[in-house]
């Protein structure tokens, strides 16, 4: 343990005009949350938009400089540190794009190339242990923070995007998007799309009680895995609406169906089969759920949008 905290308190940071680079204790900080909220149980630590929602939080309370918050540049780097803690699983056939100062080039080069990090064991098996988490992040908070508060449950960033998603209108939740896509540099528009995905699927999963709005289905496992998947009911691509009333939770075979038109909603939320389907698997199929009502969510407000789903009617000929 004494090991692991003093390499986590030496840690090579760069020299900046506002100081030394204060990513790579924060990307530790966020990894250590994920541990405790159990979205990581295995060694195995994904570049996800979860990671980085803990990444900007960590940020907006302990960062008061100048410095951006890439999340991609701590990732990458601290695979060079002295005490070998953070090692780097790329995909097969792929290999690191780098800058010419030897940096990642982008968020989207990491998550395309990197599959994972892998911890040292002794670290991974620090970080499983409550009472030892808790020792190494208050030696990170004490080293690079020991003049800031830190609050576990003040999740600045997420909650302004999460209000966002639950109470703006779509064109003024999509103008907002427009904004940043025009202001922002390339690197932070890939992070805010990512963080604002994140919290679209997390919010719409939470607003439909992790169960599929046609067939039912709701499995409780572990935190880090689901079994319904946040659909946009029209594709974000195409309207920049990330807004709760433009998506629905769908178990992964529906979902696909969905995406592909061979079943659509009606105005009164009622299933619709598309008439080309052709059911092989008897009381398995699509046509077992026509004319059904879809699961709501409690509130009316946060309904799906009549108009989204006449949207997609039309798209596939309903």
């Amino acid at each position: 343990m004494e090991k692991i905290s003093n390499n986590i308190a030496c840690l090579k940071r760069g020299t900046t005009k506002y100081g030394p680079a204060p990513h790579k204790p924060i990307l530790l900080l966020a990894v250590i949350q994920a541990f405790e909220k159990g979205e990581i149980i295995h060694n195995w630590i994904e570049p996800s938009g979860e990671l980085l929602i803990h990444f900007r939080n960590l940020w907006d309370q302990l960062v008061h400089t100048g410095h951006t918050p890439n999340f991609s540049l701590p990732f990458f780097h601290l695979k060079n540190e002295k005490g070998k803690f953070w090692e780097l699983r790329t995909f097969p056939g792929k290999k690191l794009p780098v800058t010419k100062s030897s940096s990642i080039k982008s968020y989207r080069a990491l998550v395309d190339c990197v599959a994972a990090a892998k911890l040292s064991e002794e670290l991974f098996t620090q970080l499983m242990d409550p009472v030892n988490r808790e020792a190494l992040r208050q030696t990170i908070l004490s080293t690079y923070f020991p003049n800031q508060d830190w609050n576990a449950g003040d999740e600045l960033s997420t909650q302004t995007i999460q209000n966002e998603i639950l109470f703006d209108p779509a064109h003024n939740y999509a103008r907002k998007v427009k904004r940043i896509l025009k202001e922002q540099p390339k690197q932070e528009i890939e992070e805010e799309l990512v963080m604002r995905s994140t919290t679209f699927r997390s919010a719409v999963k939470q607003i439909y009680n992790q169960q599929c709005a046609i067939t039912g289905l709701k499995i409780d496992f572990s935190s880090s895995i689901s079994m319904v998947d946040a659909c946009h009911i029209i594709p974000f691509a195409e309207t920049y609406d990330d807004t709760i009333t433009n998506g629905i939770a769908l178990s992964p075979t529906i979902h696909r169906a969905f995406d592909r038109g061979m079943l659509a909603i009606s105005d009164d939320y009622t299933i619709l089969i598309h008439k080309k389907v052709q059911d092989h698997s008897s009381g398995q199929g699509l046509k077992q759920y026509q004319n059904q009502s879809i699961i709501l969510p409690v509130e009316e407000k946060f309904y799906p949008s009549l108009s989204r789903f006449q949207e997609h009617r039309k798209r596939f000929g309903f």
